[in-house]
């Protein structure tokens, strides 16, 4: 019988990176909006706002199904280190 998998975590950082390129100009967008006036900011906040929540819900779930299917592949999670005990007393 062969050994389970161990979890492997993906890098990610292309997806990371695109995830930072795309909401830092999105709340740049909303600040500068703000600044400029209310009129812009109604105009210009609550879109940008919806993009950073779907672009961050949407990076998570693809790392959320990325376990799941590491997990029905059938690995499992590698043991969490334990921290050294300290001597009481």
């Amino acid at each position: 019988m062969s050994e389970p998998l161990e979890l492997t975590k993906p890098k990610r950082s292309f997806s990371r990176l695109t995830v930072i390129g795309t909401v830092l100009p999105a709340w740049l967008a909303v600040f500068w909006s703000i600044w400029d006036g209310v009129d812009m900011a109604r105009a210009i906040a609550p879109t940008m706002v919806i993009l950073i929540a779907s672009v961050i819900g949407v990076y998570q779930g693809v790392g959320h199904f990325d376990l799941r299917s590491q997990l029905s592949a059938g690995a499992r999670p590698s043991p969490a280190p334990r921290a050294p005990r300290s001597e009481a007393g």
